[in-house]
């Protein structure tokens, strides 16, 4: 982790705190295997991947994460099952994951699951170069080799600790294998080829996208894949994004709008019948953020998960990209 990058990264989200001075933030220290806060916490960093979280312990205590001895994966030990213990389920979102993500360079390639459409999108925005871009729900890490192609630094951030340990050996040029789901506990073995990101132009973290520890309005392009959905509160998220992004600069944001009752509240789903509208109608006006937007562009765009070799699931994605207010 080389400080060109962990300059973007470097807040304490247990103690940034509002004053009469404004935002006071704390700066994080790497000393070891930890990041260290002169308020005292302490945020461990596993395989290369700081865990920084408002309370790092709970989350590696929590029954849903599992720490990994190393990337290969364990098919016995995935029949062991049951089908919601932490394992099977880790091995069946890296399978959907890592397909949709690095399908291309997977040996040998999904039939179905890879997410091409996004990708170009993506990819497409490398000709417009910008000093720094974050990527928040980074997952196992292709958008932000996209991103890397046309930004000086990038930062990627996601909550799923087997996800970001993923990324970071993929964008240091390594492959690596992973478990293709073939149906119920049972994977076959594939390996997905990455790409060499030089590490003092990327950072990734395994933190929260609705707290992350990042010192706000320094970015130039944020983005945010098909996670409106994905977390508890989607306005808060969108104040997030906004709050990260420099004015004068760009947010990328796409989603199905697939809100499900175990993820958030009914109260916090965001334009009834037509959500796609109602989120370009917070952009435009600014209502909740620190400014309005412009939107520059918008799309559906296909987006498929391969779950198992008899399941595959389309969505029609919004995607839309929009420029925030400059003076801001």
């Amino acid at each position: 982790m080389e400080s060109a990058a962990l300059d973007l990264l470097t807040v304490c989200p247990g103690c940034r705190t509002r004053s009469d001075r404004g935002l006071e933030l704390q700066t994080l220290e790497r000393v070891g295997d930890e990041l260290v806060c002169s308020c005292g916490r302490r945020y461990p960093i596993i395989d290369g991947v700081p865990i920084v979280t408002a309370d790092p312990a709970a989350y590696l205590a929590a029954g849903s994460t599992v720490v990994e001895d190393g990337l290969v994966p364990d098919l016995d030990r995935a029949l062991q099952g049951p089908d919601e213990a932490a394992y099977p389920r880790l091995l069946e979102h890296l399978s959907i994951y890592l397909d949709a993500h690095w399908g291309d360079r997977a040996t040998p390639p999904p039939q179905s699951g890879f997410s091409e459409a996004l990708i170009e999108r993506i990819a497409a925005r490398g000709s417009h170069h910008v000093a720094a871009a974050i990527e928040l729900g980074c997952s196992v890490g292709r958008i932000a080799l996209e991103l890397a192609r046309g930004a000086d630094r990038v930062v990627g951030i996601d909550l799923h600790l087997g996800a970001v340990r993923r990324a970071r050996h993929l964008l240091a040029g390594e492959t690596i294998p992973y478990a293709r789901r073939i149906a119920g506990r049972h994977y076959a073995v594939a390996t997905a080829r990455g790409e060499r990101i030089a590490p003092e132009r990327l950072h990734l973290v395994c933190g929260d996208a609705l707290d992350p520890p990042c010192v706000p309005e320094v970015f130039d392009r944020v983005v945010a894949l098909n996670l409106l959905d994905s977390v508890p509160s989607p306005r808060q998220l969108l104040s997030v994004i906004d709050g990260l992004c420099r004015p004068g600069g760009e947010v990328i944001l796409s989603s199905p709008y697939a809100w499900l009752g175990s993820t958030l509240p009914d109260h916090e789903r965001i334009g009834g019948a037509d959500p796609a509208t109602a989120v370009l109608e917070i952009l435009r006006t600014g209502q909740g953020l620190r400014a309005p937007y412009t939107i520059e562009d918008q799309a559906e765009v296909p987006w498929t998960l391969r779950r198992d070799a008899r399941s595959v699931v389309t969505y029609q994605l919004h995607y839309v990209r929009a420029r925030k207010a400059q003076g801001t």
